[in-house]
């Protein structure tokens, strides 16, 4: 089993037309792309209303993870990212299922 838990320093917000990832594959709305240290990269597809969605990942070799989200949940990710810091990015490529983004602990009522 390999993780990763890696500090994000830059994301990317790209969301237009629904497009899929060819041969039938998933539809998707969007994507939110993490860019760790190390190079790291963790991507969350926004897939679009009712469509199939396919597993999450984690590539080891290659440093790269995803996971595939309703699009209706992009806000909630996008506001972390451009609220928090530090925020990390955790890939296991024994359970991908497990694969998310994360804040350090905080104090309770910081006022962000």
């Amino acid at each position: 089993m390999t993780t990763a838990t890696v500090e994000i320093e830059n994301y990317l917000v790209q969301v237009g037309y629904e497009s899929s990832g060819g041969a039938g594959g998933p539809k998707s709305r969007g994507i939110v792309a993490c860019y760790g240290q190390g190079g790291y990269t963790f991507l969350i597809y926004l897939a679009a209303p009712g469509s199939v969605t396919a597993p999450p990942r984690y590539n080891s070799n290659r440093k790269i993870g995803s996971i595939n989200v309703p699009v209706d949940e992009m806000n909630h990710y996008v506001d972390i990212l451009r609220n928090e810091k530090p925020v990390y990015l955790y890939m296991n490529s024994e359970n991908p299922q497990w694969n998310h983004i994360r804040t350090s602990k905080e104090p309770v009522g910081e006022g962000e």
